[in-house]
């Protein structure tokens, strides 16, 4: 009897298990919906295609002063609010960017609907003109909200971050270059991943004079906090699906651990070195220091106005000029190399006579700089001498 009743209970057990098993396998999953499945079929392709960064910093700051960790040479402009640029409680929610001359300026503006667009304006006596709309960013309202502008040093490339239905979610950045001869800006285009990502992502910088790049993002973090991420400016290079597993690239997608990146460690080091000096620049400007130019082993200047040679000032803002079109000159060099073992053959022989004759341009530059640096010296001395 005894027997018979645990074989029962075994069997009942047995049948109960089936059953469950049964019924689990019977659960139908939901249905994804049109909108989910699109949403990630754009995941995996932009996924596929992430661009290969070096990522040397990134750090958890607070979002309502996120600007002023952005650490730049004053050669590559200014960003700012616009309540602090022109002075007023209105357009919380606007930033500006000013080029480096101080006569142009790249803005936001919200209107009444929440509603947020791209605009300019001119220094005109001392004075900003009336703000214009840009000319081909959202004109046909793709997006709802375009924010956060950045000019490069060749006036024709913007960067900003814009909310719409193209974008991964929140906030992406996109990249658009201005066409002279049609006077408005081409179709925006997304940078991908690993620049965006399904939180919101903006700021996008690079300051060409230190071949550092900035943006910020709020992906994995709290409501008032945002992670800005350093990185190196390359040319676009996509990882190859044959050297990484799609878990690495999604892991690179993600930003899942700028350590991950570090694949070069001489220009890693290189990276963090002008990083270090773009800081300490900072701090010495911060301290009254504008820049540091070595008169001899007991003089050194930090500003114009130590100048006491009438016309080196002059000779300084050529000196600059001067560097500033190696620097860009230099980053075009690189670019063209980095091409070259893609360029199709028939463009071949007109790449090698482009970079041939750059790299002459950038030896001529390199003596150029050379040269003022020595006669501003020179003609101080002399000038402190005469004038002891």
């Amino acid at each position: 009897m005894r027997i018979r009743i645990m074989l029962f209970i075994t069997l009942l057990m047995l049948t109960s298990s089936a059953n469950a098993q049964r019924k689990k396998k019977n659960v139908r999953q939901p249905v994804p919906t049109a909108e989910e499945l699109k949403q990630k079929e754009k995941m995996d392709r932009m996924t596929a295609n992430t661009a290969q960064v070096m990522f040397i910093d990134s750090f958890v700051v607070n979002k309502s002063d996120f600007l002023s960790r952005y650490i730049l040479n004053p050669e590559a402009g200014k960003l700012d609010t616009y309540q602090k640029i022109y002075n007023t409680q209105r357009q919380p929610n606007a930033y500006v960017y000013i080029n480096e001359l101080g006569n142009r300026c790249f803005l936001s503006q919200e209107n009444n609907d929440g509603a947020i667009n791209l605009y300019s304006s001119e220094r005109v006596d001392n004075k900003w003109t009336r703000q214009t709309k840009l000319r081909g960013i959202n004109d046909k309202q793709e997006f709802k909200r375009v924010n956060y502008p950045f000019m490069l040093g060749d006036g024709e490339t913007l960067y900003f971050a814009a909310e719409g239905e193209e974008g991964l979610g929140g906030y992406d950045i996109y990249t658009s270059t201005y066409d002279k001869d049609t006077q408005r800006f081409l179709q925006p285009v997304n940078l991908g991943m690993p620049f965006n990502s399904e939180a919101n992502d903006y700021m996008f910088v690079i300051d060409e004079y230190s071949n550092i790049g900035w943006f910020a993002s709020d992906r994995n973090q709290p409501a008032d906090t945002v992670c800005i991420y350093v990185f190196v400016p390359e040319s676009r290079k996509t990882y190859d699906t044959e050297v990484y597993t799609t878990e690495q690239i999604t892991n690179f997608a993600r930003i899942t651990s700028i350590a991950d990146t570090w694949t070069d460690k001489q220009k890693l080091d290189q990276a963090l070195a002008r990083l270090q000096m773009t800081r300490d620049r900072s701090r010495q400007t911060i301290q009254g220091r504008d820049f540091i130019f070595v008169i001899n082993d007991d003089i050194t200047y930090y500003q114009l106005s130590d100048f006491k040679e009438p016309e080196n000032v002059r000779r300084y803002h050529e000196l600059s000029s001067l560097r500033a079109t190696y620097n860009k000159i230099t980053k075009a060099l690189q670019q063209a190399r980095d091409y070259w073992p893609t360029a199709p053959k028939d463009e071949v022989d007109e790449l090698y006579s482009e970079v041939v004759a750059t790299e002459e341009r950038q030896i001529e530059l390199y003596q150029s700089i050379r040269d003022k640096e020595k006669e501003i010296r020179n003609k101080e001395i002399l000038f402190l001498t005469k004038n002891k």
